[in-house]
């Protein structure tokens, strides 16, 4: 095969030489040699010959030398015509051949790119490598290598098989009945009530995960130049109350100290977890980074935890027809708020909530006082326990 360059200098030397052969024989003046002319007796008598075969008359030696010229010439033409037009075929092959190859190539490095890609963000914000802790520089591209050391874009079949040979743990160590157990788990989140609108006999009240949801939604506000991770602050927010499935939803008036409230829900996080491991582990860690409290992004979602609570309040005050009822809940959240944000848009539902208050004359009922969960508290439901 000729690569492309050639290709064109063979045209080129082509094309030059039949101009170049073309005016040299226009140029030439007719020959009179005895090959030419047939100068002999012999050769007049041939003609006459072929004269009489044809039934024409030809002419002298010099007409028909030039017309023998102008056939050469017509000739070479035609032959360099379709040798050119031989070469500019093969020309169009190799650049086909070459531009199929290349377009070939370049979507392989793009979906070498996508799947790298895609691999990036089906990962958690945590950077949690898929199974094995192995960087991408370390992973070898050999055949049997890599079946034995599947890289951050093996598929979950891929890793599982080979994990098995190797003795570690597949995508799901459980069974199917485990993830069913921990879909129940989720599912008991739609329908739980929360705690605090139940005490305050709200109808129709939110359940966890409709809390939890529009938490998660509001992460979408975030365009990255507070610079937080709002993937994870969408992961945190699915994941802050998920303890609740097991505990329930335990608020300071509920009888319960901080500190065994704390360990009722890691315990419960502890056996969730157990039952998609090891995906499990990825969730337990968003878990405790909330409870810590000293991320950013953990801090930016506990305001998103108030900011949907005194929504929800404003929200349940308009739909009952109950202006300022909820004052409550206001009163636990003043002064908690920290990022600037999320600041302006509790000031917009203060300012919203007191112009209606002022249209309707409501009045804001007596205050409640919250029960102090750093200790067990003796008030239980919101009323005196007997105990």
């Amino acid at each position: 095969m000729f690569s492309k360059q050639q290709l064109l200098r063979q045209v080129g030397y082509l094309t030059s030489a039949a101009t170049a052969t073309a005016t040299a024989t226009a140029k030439a003046p007719p020959k009179h040699s005895s090959q030419a002319n047939f100068g002999s007796a012999s050769a007049s008598s041939s003609h006459s010959s072929h004269s009489v075969v044809d039934g024409h008359s030809h002419g002298d030696s010099e007409s028909e030398s030039a017309h023998v010229v102008c056939f050469s010439a017509q000739s070479a033409q035609q032959l360099v015509g379709k040798l050119l037009q031989q070469r500019s075929q093969d020309i169009q092959r190799f650049i086909h051949t070459q531009s199929a190859t290349g377009q070939r190539a370049k979507a392989t490095q793009q979906q070498h790119q996508q799947q790298q890609t895609t691999t990036k963000f089906a990962m958690s914000s945590l950077a949690a490598e898929p199974l094995q802790a192995h960087k991408p520089d370390e992973i070898t591209a050999s055949g049997d290598k890599e079946a034995e050391t599947p890289g951050l874009g093996a598929s979950c079949h891929d890793v599982a098989s080979a994990s098995a040979s190797a003795g570690k743990k597949p995508c799901f160590n459980t069974g199917l009945g485990e993830i069913l157990q921990f879909m129940e788990l989720i599912g008991n989140l739609k329908h739980t009530k929360r705690t605090g609108w139940v005490l305050r006999d709200v109808n129709d009240c939110e359940s966890i995960s409709g809390h939890m949801y529009r938490m998660s939604m509001l992460t979408f506000l975030l365009d990255g130049s507070e610079g937080l991770n709002q993937i994870r602050c969408m992961e945190l927010a699915l994941v802050h109350d998920l303890a609740e499935s097991l505990v329930g939803d335990i608020t300071p008036f509920c009888g319960v100290s901080k500190d065994e409230k704390r360990a009722m829900e890691f315990k419960a996080m502890e056996d969730i977890c157990k039952l998609i491991e090891p995906r499990g582990k990825r969730i337990m860690e968003l878990f405790e980074e909330y409870e810590h409290g000293q991320s950013a992004e953990s801090k930016f979602v506990k305001d998103l935890d108030r900011l949907d609570m005194v929504m929800q309040a404003f929200e349940y005050e308009k739909r009952d027809n109950c202006l300022l009822k909820h004052q409550e809940f206001f009163d636990s959240t003043e002064g908690k708020f920290n990022h600037p944000f999320v600041k302006k848009l509790v000031n917009e539902i203060y300012e919203q909530r007191d112009v209606l208050a002022k249209a309707k004359g409501a009045t804001p009922p007596p205050a409640i006082e919250v029960p102090n969960m750093e200790k067990p508290s003796k008030v239980a439901n919101g009323h005196e326990s007997s105990s």
